[in-house]
């Protein structure tokens, strides 16, 4: 039988948001087509490590979605979740690895989380002062991703934020950092910071235009 690739997002089906096995799902539904990895996944999800991050969601989402508070979804943010997960996990000791244009932001950050109780320790992208020449880069700053990663490794903390990393740079600082690490703030320098505003517009035949390959 061959194997389609998965198709989730264009899926008009979702049995798995309904459990209904009743319901015939497209040919390149991964369910159908993975089962191996399913049962694989399961065991994972089941090693302690993995049970803790679970648990910890748990933990806060639990009171996100509290039936006797229906409208209580609405009222958290995702630093209020942040909060909450790493209270859930006992953490003490956060990380923030911040663009340095977003400095402000960082330091607001910071505050909240220190006046919830914990340790913060943030680094600036351009901690090091790296010269680009070094690595074979033009200009004459240069950020250090993977030192923001070591730095954050050294320093022991439980829990890491990425703020305005840019694309690229978010990606080494998540190879080497040690930590749970989870993204605050996507950089988007079109949409305040905002990606998920460009998928609104192309829902909107005023920018049906805006994405088209040039």
């Amino acid at each position: 039988m061959k194997k389609y690739n998965p198709q989730c997002a264009k899926c008009t089906v979702i049995r798995c948001s309904s459990k209904d096995q009743n319901k015939k799902v497209p040919s390149s539904c991964p369910t159908e087509n993975y089962p191996d990895l399913l049962k694989d996944s399961v065991k994972k999800l089941n090693l302690p490590e993995n049970q803790a991050v679970n648990k910890g969601w748990l933990g806060y989402f639990s009171k996100v979605v509290n039936p006797e508070k229906p409208g209580e979804k609405y009222a958290w943010t995702r630093i209020d979740e942040i909060i909450a997960y790493a209270k859930t996990r006992g953490m003490k000791k956060l990380g923030i690895a911040t663009c340095y244009v977003l400095m402000p932001e960082s330091k607001s950050l910071s505050e909240i989380l220190e006046n919830n109780g914990f340790t913060v320790i943030s680094v600036c992208c351009l901690c090091g002062e790296t010269n680009p020449g070094d690595i074979g880069m033009p200009g004459n700053i240069c950020c250090n991703p993977i030192l923001q990663a070591e730095i954050l490794n050294r320093e022991e903390t439980e829990l890491n934020m990425i703020v305005g990393l840019c694309l690229g740079h978010d990606i080494l600082f998540l190879r080497y950092a040690k930590a749970e690490t989870t993204p605050l703030i996507v950089k988007d320098r079109a949409l305040g910071h905002n990606p998920v505003a460009a998928l609104y517009q192309n829902q909107n035949p005023f920018y049906k235009d805006r994405f088209n390959k040039k």
